[in-house]
């Protein structure tokens, strides 16, 4: 039987264990925060303790309070954001001390060196962004096995690497955004890319591949929402299994030389917003049948062959931004629908063989159309009165047509515009005034046309061009045009003296025709 004394030392025995196991619960969190602001104190020493991390020091407190850092309830490290901060040289090897680390984007510094591979040691790791560095040399042959398995995002997009794309990428089974663009990366595109059927976000634009068709395998992305595969040396016909991948968003294939007709199946796709296939070799008509498509917003099939009708289905797009069909062999007239889209920025339709006349609604129902060019086409009739009704418009381009009639009064007094050019048309009647007051204007250009009136003797300082040869001008010439480098007025009826300080007036001058008029005097 136990004495009092005996069972008093065993209770004691029990109080002392217990507040020992106490004491070091309550310091393993304190040894744990130690440990992960000492790894990212050799961090910022790496780096060579720049500026942005200044508040990183022991003295601030704990280090999940620190500037860029995130952790978990066990005050182990999961985030760094160091974005845009200036960060110079290679990333340290101390960030693979970080053991918890899931979430790392040094984006958008001066950071160099060549792939860090002490990232696989980082096992949780669930989003890496490199991108927007000068990182360079070859991506290593292991990546897709030593970075983790649970890797959902990799963007190493806008930096130096050079060689080809390692086939073991293809074993980040978890991948849904995969971002390579605008490196140097070489070779074939790998088919086993395809494998990654979770890929939501695809980009391998920009860089020097091995000219080749986009792989076959890639039909097995039908996740992908977001595919940009510009400038990638692409040849052979247009992927005809695109079609069938319902959640395609954005389509840049733009930049490559692709043949082929564009599948009519394109304009099925109801989710899709952005289809870029400029500066190609298509060839043939739209074929727009069984049009769903009604999400576009941006179109480009520009630098083409591309002929037929434009479709007038295009008129109907409520959210289109951007329409470039330029330089492609589209005919007929453009769909009156055009001028009624309410969300148009852009339109360029210049390089074509169109007819009939500018929509008569164009500029009056967009609150955002400021780029019109619809040079070298066969155009008639007027310019459009409301080019400039909601006070966006800053380029409007129209020459080498059969337009007629005068200039609208209220284009000329269209706060917004920098560059007009309508030369070589069959416009007449007398130039406002109010265009030579603008005070954006830099480029005019009316040569070869019946256009009458007269110039002011200051000319907006802004005005850098000024080509109106070729109509029948009258009066002076003006005095001053600060900004003036080139002055092409041949062929016109201006008379009078030349100013005498004309090299006053414009300093900057470097191109001046005034040959065929009735001027006197000479230049000084």
């Amino acid at each position: 039987m136990e004495t009092p004394r005996r069972q008093r030392a065993y209770c004691l025995a029990i109080v002392i264990v217990a507040t020992i196991l106490c004491h070091r619960a309550a310091a393993q969190p304190a040894l744990v925060g130690e440990m992960e602001a000492a790894q990212l104190l050799k961090i910022k020493r790496a780096w060579g303790n720049p500026p942005a991390l200044g508040a990183w020091s022991a003295a601030a407190g704990a280090h999940c309070r620190w500037p860029y850092v995130g952790c978990d309830s066990a005050r182990l490290v999961t985030s760094l954001a160091l974005v845009g901060i200036n960060l110079t040289g290679p990333v340290p090897d101390a960030v693979g001390g970080l053991s918890s680390l899931a979430h790392l984007d040094v984006s958008d510094n001066y950071i160099d060196g060549t792939f860090p591979t002490v990232l696989y040691r980082c096992r949780s790791l669930l989003y890496l962004n490199l991108s927007h560095n000068y990182i360079g040399g070859e991506l290593p042959d292991d990546i897709g096995h030593g970075l983790g398995p649970n890797l959902s995002t990799l963007d190493l997009g806008v930096n130096e690497f050079n060689g080809t794309i390692p086939v073991s990428v293809s074993m980040l089974q978890n991948l849904r955004y995969l971002v390579l663009d605008s490196n140097r990366l070489t070779g074939a595109i790998p088919a086993e890319l395809g494998e990654l059927t979770n890929l939501e976000t695809l980009w391998l634009a920009n860089n020097p591949f091995h000219a080749g068709e986009l792989p076959a395998s890639f039909k097995n992305l039908t996740n992908l929402t977001k595919l940009w595969a510009a400038n990638c040396s692409l040849t052979g016909d247009f992927p005809s299994y695109l079609v069938k991948m319902p959640e395609l968003e954005h389509l840049y294939l733009n930049n490559n030389s692709l043949t082929g007709t564009i599948p009519p199946g394109i304009w099925g796709l109801k989710k899709l917003q952005r289809f870029l296939v400029h500066m190609n070799n298509l060839t043939g008509d739209l074929a727009v049948d069984g049009f769903a498509a009604m999400s576009l917003q941006v179109i480009y099939l520009s630098d083409n062959n591309l002929a037929g009708r434009i479709p007038e289905v295009f008129g109907r797009l409520e959210n289109l931004t951007h329409l470039s069909l330029f330089q492609n062999n589209f005919t007929g007239e453009i769909p009156v629908s055009i001028g009624h889209l309410p969300s148009l920025n852009i339109l360029l339709l210049d390089i074509n063989r169109l007819n009939g006349t500018l929509p008569s609604e164009l500029g009056k129902h967009s609150s955002t159309l400021s780029v019109v060019m619809v040079d070298e086409n066969d155009l008639i009739g007027p310019i459009p009165e409301g080019m400039c009704a909601r006070g966006r418009l800053w380029f409007f381009s129209a020459s080498r047509n059969h337009f007629n009639g005068s200039i609208p009064a209220s284009l000329a007094k269209c706060d917004t515009l920098v560059d007009l050019n309508l030369g070589s048309n069959q416009l007449s009647g007398e130039v406002p005034k109010a265009l030579w007051t603008l005070g954006q204007i830099e480029w005019v250009i009316l040569d070869n046309n019946r256009l009458t009136g007269s110039l002011p003797a200051r000319m907006p300082s802004s005005l850098v061009r000024l080509y109106i040869g070729n109509n029948q001008f009258v009066g002076r010439i003006p005095m001053v045009a600060v900004a003036l480098l080139h002055f092409i007025a041949e062929n016109n009826t201006f008379s009078g003296e030349i100013p005498a300080n004309l090299a006053y007036g414009m300093p900057l001058l470097q191109r001046l025709n005034l040959a065929n008029n009735k001027l006197s005097g000479k230049i000084g």
